[in-house]
């Protein structure tokens, strides 16, 4: 966030590592641009100006004439401690907040990926993605205003194609994505907390729910 002479970098850069959202900070756009452009892995790019708020801009004013290095007077311009124990800075409650930031997008990431896998209904699969839970609702929608009981064709999503579908299962099946996810989203607090304070391994956490096939 800060250069070694304790000022902002021009830049705050967003962008999806494997689905995992990471922030950086530069002077150099470019260099972004074309990492981004150069690995596939790499997506949604986001570059936007770094603009310290008055409260950052008061810690930066407090904290650019001490001892500590540019990182530890970053993450005290954003969060109000230094991440070192030993500099006059330190907070080891806002820490706390530092340490669930660096977690989160790597929990999130996970949970996003245990949602996508949906849910059976007499064994017909139901993606949980975003988009397919939205597919799925636009579908209810037109075939509840038609007053039809049955889709003639149902694509699942496993590619397969099911004849004369009832569109109660297709329900059921939506309120138990919605179930499942919600599930999911409190798993997923849980683990930033956990992790956060050290007490969980961000690769070992278990995603299973009582909506599982």
């Amino acid at each position: 966030m800060l250069r070694d002479d304790m000022t902002p970098m021009t830049y705050r850069i967003r962008f999806l590592d494997n689905d995992i959202e990471r922030t950086q900070y530069s002077d150099d756009r470019r260099y972004y641009e074309q990492l981004i452009a150069q690995h596939g892995h790499l997506s949604d790019l986001q570059i936007e100006p770094l603009t310290l708020t008055p409260e950052q801009q008061q810690r930066l004013d407090a904290i650019k004439g001490a001892d500590v290095s540019a990182h530890d007077a970053g993450v005290y311009v954003q969060y109000g401690t230094t991440e070192s124990d030993d500099t006059a800075f330190f907070d080891a409650v806002k820490l706390l907040d530092y340490q669930r930031a660096q977690v989160e997008p790597h929990v999130k990431a996970q949970r996003k990926k245990a949602e996508a896998l949906g849910v059976t209904v007499k064994g017909v699969r139901y993606d949980g993605s975003p988009s397919n839970r939205n597919a799925i609702q636009e579908a209810l929608n037109a075939v509840n205003h038609s007053g039809a009981t049955e889709f003639p064709v149902w694509k699942c999503s496993d590619n397969h194609t099911h004849a004369n579908h009832p569109a109660s299962d297709v329900l059921e099946a939506l309120i138990k994505i919605g179930q499942r996810r919600s599930v999911l989203i409190a798993k997923e607090a849980e683990y930033i907390e956990l992790a956060a304070a050290g007490d969980a391994d961000v690769m070992a956490l278990d995603w299973a729910t009582v909506y599982d096939n």
